[in-house]
């Protein structure tokens, strides 16, 4: 059941309506500036921009002071400025850009079908990645309305940071702690701040355009492919003396790449037919890059309305197109209609994804306070098909496309939050905050062409589409929650040396209960250079909405990576999954331990070293593909033979996470210019404490089964880089600028398909060796306006270690690299820019 009207509009209409809403604010202060005044405020941006990267630069998150900077934090904050997140921004891809810009993020790239081709989260500090949580102007950022079931950790609803625009980005703040007191759920790694431009006037329009070109070992070929063009543009309206309007809008299209080797038709096809087997050693399969088209936009505004109340608005949309590549369906296989494709088919998988933000509030002081009143709206709606795909049941009746599911999510919040400092009679004043919020979420889900989930006429087929089955009509979900939470903050310098903080917040959540969380923040000064900092909190992650509703149907391999089979992701309140001993989600709740010093010999030279313990009790994880004969018959016995295996959400795990940040940063005059040196290491390990197996229920079905296999629990310990090394340079000159960076990422782990490949943890898995990767980037100001630029991502064309080939391991030749490994598939990128600013 859909929501009226006054409940909720749809995504358009409600960006419309706030967007006509805030242009009605009175501007009648607003008036041409002059060509001088134009210049002076073009230079002030120019210097923020180069000193952006400064460790004494005030920062948003971390403390609600207002002069809180980096290097006097209580917490390690990093802050990305302008010029660097342009430069990591080079493939257009923001979870790229933050990978490259921080060592404590990564951001896998696995790209195969289904979802993850549309949408993708990344990590912090090894956590999974909706374990972070994500801030656009200091305000809370909503999730996606899809649940990963793909990734290294199936069964998230990250943030989707791609659909933030890139090119209204201002600059980037990162906190690497645990921040659940002060932001709310999600906060358990820590919080990133993507703050967007609000410059007064000037503008800036850009055009880049790149592509893949590589050496690809397992065909022995050289490809380039992946070709990206992207046209940006963003322009400042002065309001008033002191309001703006800053707008812009963004295109990226991309096409897609192909990293999988010859196949192994044989051990691939299920009949091994002649027509299968003339397949032998083609390219049938697909691993790489989806083909993306995005279209952004993005306004960012404040109006004075009088002495001391600003009104301000900021708004993000993403409209986003995706097609992805399911795996290969030979010519005789039972999933095939020969009629339909008698050379065999590849299902293509199509994302339509429409993501908006509107936030609007108001600015104000009274009675010694200082107010901020706002509301938001985040809302995603994702839409999934299939083209090129067949409902072998249907036989030659079978329609070629289908519809699979439609998932929709929205948040909409209202809160008051207020700021003052107090004389207490202790030397500095008492930064005291408080605050209230409500929230509102709903999800729904809405069903497939009934084509893409049917049991046809034609026995021994599989039943639905293939890459699919569709959504049925019995299987969708309604649901909604609502949230009320109150927080304090204090924070004070109790001597010249000694700063103090605590925050604690209350929320409760109407579908599960209440949540209590706490933080002790210390900072001293052992000199005015060097200091000592740490804090203990604790957060928690509610379960996502869209985690108790969610429910689909994917073809994946099976336990042994034999065969293809349908498995059922079922939420936890299903009467199915709790007959498989599925239980009601509880929150994840986690303690966070951050010790470490800043110093800083002189104003050019900065080094900071932090160690963090994480430990997180009910994290929540998917199960093990539940399958064996006992349940086949089971599931048979209950009308649901068109499926083969069932899996849900559980608390499953209680793991704990240690690691240590190291940054060092230089600056020095050089060749006429300066040059920004910095070095950033990141070591980070996760141990599993306890696995919660819950085999009461199972033990009715098949008291062999489950719910987590060592296969399951290899990823959390080893899918990540245990260590992550980033060396930066950035030379700038008067016309020209060169920045470079090296980055390693560790050795990992990952389970293998190969029965004969080394045990590890109880698991045949491979070792893949550290990984080098260089990028370059070189800039040239042929005016003062206009700047060329050239560069390469991946300059010496690296790629991960090579799968072993032995026993098909690569899965008969569809994997010949490892996917989880941040480096990606791609091999070298090189791409050229031409930006204009006015």
């Amino acid at each position: 059941m859909r929501h009226p009207p006054l409940q909720r509009l749809p995504l358009r209409q409600t960006t419309i309506v706030c967007a006509l809403l805030f242009a009605a604010l009175p501007t009648t202060h607003a008036q041409a500036q002059t060509a001088n005044t134009a210049e002076a405020t073009n230079a002030t941006a120019a210097v923020e921009s180069e000193s952006a990267a400064a460790i004494d630069q005030v920062t948003i998150v971390g403390s609600r002071a207002r002069n809180r900077t980096v290097f006097d934090s209580a917490v390690p904050i990093d802050r990305f400025g302008t010029r660097e997140v342009e430069n990591a921004l080079s493939t257009g891809d923001l979870g790229a850009a933050l990978q490259a810009l921080a060592p404590s993020i990564n951001f896998p790239r696995i790209e195969s079908s289904g979802a993850a081709d549309s949408v993708k989260g990344i990590q912090l500090r090894g956590l999974a990645p909706d374990q972070v949580l994500v801030l656009i102007n200091g305000k809370r950022r909503h999730a996606s309305s899809v649940l990963d079931t793909e990734s290294s950790f199936a069964g998230i609803v990250p943030v989707d940071i791609n659909a933030i625009p890139p090119g209204a980005i201002d600059h980037i703040e990162i906190l690497r702690d645990g921040a659940g007191a002060q932001y709310g759920s999600d906060a358990v790694a820590g919080v990133i701040n993507i703050v967007l431009k609000k410059a007064r006037t000037g503008g800036s329009a850009s055009i880049s355009y790149g592509a893949n070109h590589t050496d690809f070992a397992p065909t022995n070929d050289t490809k380039t492919d992946g070709h990206t063009t992207i046209v940006s543009a963003d322009v400042g309206v002065p309001i008033g003396d002191s309001g703006y309007f800053r707008f812009g809008a963004e295109h990226r299209g991309r096409n897609p790449t192909n990293r999988a080797g010859p196949s192994d038709a044989g051990w691939t096809s299920w009949n091994a037919t002649a027509a299968d087997m003339a397949l032998d050693g083609q390219v049938v399969f697909k691993s790489g890059d989806s083909e993306q088209r995005n279209n952004y936009a993005f306004y960012n505004a404040m109006v004075p309305l009088a002495e001391g109340v600003d009104a301000y608005s900021f708004a993000t949309v993403n409209k986003r197109k995706s097609d992805g590549s399911a795996y290969f369906r030979y010519p005789g296989d039972p999933s095939n209609v020969p009629e339909i494709y008698p050379a065999g088919f590849r299902p293509t998988t199509k994302g339509d994804m429409t993501d908006v933000s509107v936030v609007a509030g108001l600015r104000l002081a009274g009675g010694g306070w200082n107010w901020d009143l706002s509301a938001r709206h985040g809302g995603n709606e994702f839409r999934y098909d299939l083209s090129n795909s067949v409902n072998a049941s249907l036989g030659a009746a079978s329609p070629t496309r289908f519809h699979l599911a439609t998932f929709d999510f929205d948040q909409n919040a209202v809160n008051a939050d207020l700021t003052r400092e107090l004389d207490v009679g202790i030397g500095a004043p008492l930064h005291v905050a408080v605050g209230v919020e409500y929230m509102r979420e709903t999800y729904t889900s809405s069903p497939g062409d009934p084509a893409s989930y049917a049991a046809g006429p034609v026995t021994g087929a599989p039943p639905g589409a293939q890459a699919g089955p569709g959504l049925r009509l019995q299987d969708t979900f309604d649901g909604r929650r609502s949230v009320r939470s109150v927080y304090a903050d204090i924070e004070s310098d109790l001597t010249s040396r000694l700063l103090l903080g605590a925050a604690a917040r209350y929320s409760d959540y109407s579908d599960f209960g209440n949540a209590r969380t706490g933080k002790l923040s210390a900072r001293y000064k052992v000199t005015e250079a060097f200091l000592l900092r740490g804090s203990l909190s604790n957060s928690f992650r509610a379960p996502a909405l869209v985690q108790t509703g969610f429910r689909f149907s994917t073809l994946n391999f099976n336990s042994d990576g034999t065969a293809l089979q349908t498995a059922a992701l079922l939420p936890g309140s299903d009467a199915l999954a709790q007959a498989f001993g599925a239980r009601t989600l509880q929150p994840e709740k986690s303690t966070n331990l951050s010790l470490g010093a800043a110093w800083r010999p002189q104003r050019s030279t900065s080094v900071t070293v932090d160690a963090y313990r994480i430990r997180l009790r009910d994290r929540i994880a998917r199960t093990s593909d539940l399958q064996s004969d006992a349940a086949t018959a089971y599931l048979t016995s209950i009308g649901r033979s068109d499926i083969q295996s069932v899996a849900y959400l559980a608390n499953l795990l209680d793991t704990v996470t240690t690691g240590l940040d190291v940054v060092v940063n230089h600056d020095l005059p050089f060749a006429g210019g300066n040059l920004d040196l910095n070095a950033a290491l990141n070591l980070n390990k996760t141990r599993i404490d306890r696995v919660h197996q819950t085999q009461a229920a199972l033990a009715r079905i098949d008291p062999d089964l489950t719910l987590l296999t060592e296969n399951s629990l290899f990823r959390i310990r080893h899918a990540s880089p245990k260590s992550k090394l980033v060396l930066g340079a950035d030379w700038q000159a008067a016309r020209w600028g060169v920045q470079a960076r090296a980055t390693r990422f560790g050795a990992l782990k990952d389970f293998s398909y190969d029965d004969e490949a080394e045990m590890i943890d109880g698991v045949h898995a491979q070792r893949f060796a550290a990984v080098w990767t260089v990028d370059v980037e070189t800039q040239y100001k042929l005016t003062k306006q206009l700047t060329l630029v050239v560069g390469a991502d991946n300059l010496f064309d690296r790629y991960p270690q090579r799968v072993r080939e032995t026993n098909n391991a690569t899965y008969g030749g569809a994997l010949p690299y490892n996917f989880i490994n941040p480096i990606g598939l791609n091999g070298a990128y090189f791409y050229g820019r031409v930006r204009y600013t006015f």
